[in-house]
């Protein structure tokens, strides 16, 4: 099934979200007019659930995604035209098995990309994330960040290439990608890699996957707190910003309470 949105002048303009809910199998289109700016809210993703993005020329796109329920297979494809802005907020707390796919194509002259994900695996979850960026033109920035905490015998991955192509002189791209292990059972991986074709640019990625440092739960265990409650403090600084990139408090009050749910 496919449904296509075509996002008016007039809602833009009052400023209110707009809000999805993607069904099983469903494919979702959506276009951005040119210079128009939007906030668009994704309340479920599910399984195999397709959604493609079209922003054009010099329009700017916040998208937030809160992820409860099983949405493996699913993809996020997002074209960009000359001077597009695209950011977007993944939440997962998702329990079970999940891949996902996001690719998302810089092809207009000074686009730019911003991707911000945050999971929690725990019990025997199993989740993949493979995010791609393509700079298919000049003076494009991307920023990738992605961040993860796995506990019990759970599996996490976060792997994807960003790929500077012949003619984007002038790019930026950057891949963070950290995942904090809680247990020894977990098995947790962080694989980054940059496809560089052009020269004049900036690329570079970092990838951690550690256990919490001692020396912190030493100090917060010092002051009062037990070993689960410093765990969970830790937890709540690793994936609270996540929170920033939903406008509505009742669904940030929301995603506190799936971190503590799920701890």
């Amino acid at each position: 099934m496919k449904n296509e949105i075509l996002i008016s002048e007039s809602e833009l303009l009052k400023c209110e979200p707009i809000v999805l809910s993607l069904k099983e199998n469903e494919t979702v289109q959506i276009n951005i007019s040119s210079n128009d700016t939007s906030y668009i809210f994704v309340r479920d993703f599910s399984i195999g659930a397709i959604l493609n993005i079209h922003i054009k020329e010099n329009a700017k796109l916040q998208l937030s995604f809160l992820a409860k329920n099983v949405f493996d297979k699913a993809e996020i494809n997002v074209d960009l035209e000359k001077g597009a802005f695209f950011a977007s907020y993944f939440a997962d707390f998702s329990k079970d098995k999940e891949k996902l796919k996001v690719t998302i194509k810089l092809n207009g002259e000074g686009s730019s990309a911003y991707w911000h994900l945050a999971s929690l695996t725990a019990n025997k979850d199993n989740k993949e994330f493979n995010i791609n960026i393509n700079h298919n033109a000049g003076h494009t920035i991307a920023l990738s960040n992605n961040f993860g905490v796995s506990k019990d015998e759970s599996k996490l991955i976060f792997s994807g290439k960003s790929a500077i192509y012949k003619g984007s002189h002038g790019s930026h791209t950057r891949q963070n990608s950290k995942i904090m292990v809680f247990d020894p059972s977990c098995d947790a991986i962080a694989r980054p890699v940059l496809k560089i074709d052009e020269k004049d640019i900036e690329a570079s990625h970092g990838a951690v996957v550690g256990r919490i440092p001692e020396e912190h739960l030493f100090y917060l265990t010092s002051r009062g707190l037990d070993e689960s409650q410093a765990k969970r403090l830790i937890t709540y600084g690793y994936l609270k910003p996540i929170t920033r990139g939903f406008i509505d408090e009742s669904v940030r009050n929301e995603i506190v309470e799936l971190i503590e749910g799920r701890m």
